[in-house]
């Protein structure tokens, strides 16, 4: 079967897998498509072995999530976990990345470079893997290794909140493909716009036919 679970903050993929198979006893349990610790939303797991050998074809489906982009501060994991390797001063004495984020122009000159299938680089601190290790392992070992970029499709940009704050932030809608990385998208937009920014939290929000609506929480699962 499939379950549909909404994943909490603070809680790997690998950590919901294995509360699935404590609570249902069936050891074949396999997710499609990580979702980082400090991100939360639609976790797609199959149990069972006739289910585990469908993954592939979920992991495929087309993806939406809702991230906040926080300017002006980057961290070396280009999300809330990681330690801060950039400040950028000046978006916090003046407002130009605030007043530029809310303009039409923002999502004309800017959103519309990175829709459509694009070349990205994986984050360093990904779990994408390097002959057969996970890049975020050679990164905390400071091992020094080649970064090659992934063709992705991002299908949809939308802008839904913008705050004008100290650090000014952005809500985004995105509806992507497989492989895309949504903190890369964020250290993207970010120099786009000769700044730096982190993803200060990012939910997913829909798996193919499967929207966060349909999912259960790991607390609903396990009473």
């Amino acid at each position: 079967m499939w379950l549909i679970i909404d994943k909490p903050v603070g809680f790997s993929s690998f950590q919901v897998v294995a509360a699935v198979r404590k609570k249902t006893g069936v050891k074949k349990v396999g997710h499609a498509g990580t979702l980082d610790p400090f991100a939360s939303g639609v976790l797609v797991v199959a149990v069972g072995r006739e289910f585990t050998r469908l993954i592939d074809t979920v992991q495929s489906a087309e993806k939406e999530y809702l991230v906040r982009l926080v300017f002006g501060i980057e961290t070396e994991t280009f999300d809330p976990e990681g330690k801060i390797t950039a400040i950028d001063t000046k978006i916090s004495t003046n407002s130009d990345v605030a007043q530029f984020i809310s303009d039409p122009s923002f999502q004309n000159r800017i959103l519309h470079e990175f829709i459509g299938n694009i070349n990205q680089f994986p984050p360093r601190f990904s779990a994408k893997k390097i002959n057969g290790v996970p890049m975020y392992s050679l990164a905390r070992a400071q091992k020094d290794f080649e970064v090659k970029p992934n063709r992705v499709t991002i299908s949809e940009l939308r802008i839904v909140r913008v705050r004008n704050t100290s650090f000014p932030s952005l809500d985004l809608y995105v509806r992507c493909g497989k492989g895309t990385y949504i903190r890369s998208l964020v250290r993207d937009l970010a120099r786009k716009l000769n700044t730096v920014a982190f993803a200060q939290l990012l939910v997913r929000t829909r798996v193919g036919n499967y929207r966060i609506g349909d999912a259960i929480t790991l607390e609903q699962l396990c009473g």
